[in-house]
């Protein structure tokens, strides 16, 4: 080989070391480029954003960590007006930084719905019409008259309300109810039901409901009425439109069944006497 051939040879060699290593660094500088711009190995567990608004959420600057973004808004009566009801990923997940967070909020307005017509239905069946309405009973205000336990009127704000006009859902409305010849009504027994279903069975026994106490914390899904007053009796009875006042416990925490096999009779006792009893304020 001549001395030209072996020059030549020498720098190809050369250049082609020169090239892998440039290539290789090239490789790295790419992947260290693509580690640092998708945050490689960078995670986090996505925290439970219920209850809170976006408001809230930019304060504690979890908007630094994750894109927000709102896809629905729903009525609820339990949460805050603009708070999270639903996120996705769901909390606990582990995303990387900047990962979007698809939420429900709570809507800002309140649902309307139409006032049905109650006149001359019974107390029992305006119950139920306004509860399919998203509507409760306010106050029920008996006076004399020979239709007893018949809706005479119905009020919102103190002003009569016609069928079909609109109003906030879960609005109270007064009803103005019939006496008949019968002043007192039986007391219901309450212990065991959930809020809203004692609230129903008070107002259906023609009583209103007063003071609610929620002495484990406030749980829609778990309180049931654990003290009422006045309290049961097989034979006692109420001037109808009195108040009757309602304490709540968690069946988490409580043995409901225990408590109604202690304090309600055999059904089958009845009594010949009737009791008046006085309400306890």
């Amino acid at each position: 080989m001549s001395f030209f051939g072996f020059l030549i040879k020498k720098r190809f060699y050369i250049h082609l070391g020169l090239s892998i290593i440039l290539t290789v660094i090239l490789f790295f500088i790419v992947l260290q480029f693509i580690k640092i711009y998708s945050n490689h190995g960078d995670t986090y567990v996505l925290p439970d954003f219920s209850g809170k608004t976006l408001a809230e959420i930019k304060n504690d600057r979890y908007d630094q960590l994750y894109e927000f973004i709102v896809i629905d808004s729903i009525f609820d009566t339990h949460n805050p007006k603009g708070s999270v009801v639903i996120q996705n990923p769901p909390a606990g997940s582990v995303v990387k930084q900047y990962r979007k967070v698809y939420v429900t909020l709570v809507a800002y307005s309140t649902e309307k719905v139409e006032m049905p017509d109650l006149i001359d239905l019974s107390l029992r069946q305006a119950v139920n019409s306004l509860r399919s309405k998203g509507l409760v009973v306010n106050q029920l205000q008996y006076v004399e008259d020979f239709a007893g336990n018949a809706i005479l009127e119905q009020l919102y704000d103190g002003e009569v309300i016609e069928e079909g006009s609109i109003i906030e859902k879960g609005s109270g409305i007064d009803l103005v109810v019939g006496l008949g010849q019968g002043h007192y009504a039986p007391i219901p027994f309450l212990v065991g039901l959930k809020l809203t279903d004692a609230i129903d069975a008070i107002n259906k026994a023609s009583f209103n409901v007063g003071n609610v106490y929620f002495l484990d914390g406030e749980d829609p899904e778990h309180d049931r009425v654990y003290r009422q007053r006045p309290a049961w009796d097989v034979s006692g009875q109420l001037f109808k439109g009195n108040t009757m006042n309602i304490s709540l416990r968690s069946d988490l925490d409580f043995d409901f069944d225990a408590l109604i096999q202690e304090l309600k009779p055999d059904t089958m006792y009845f009594s010949d006497t009737t009791k008046i009893i006085k309400p306890e304020f």
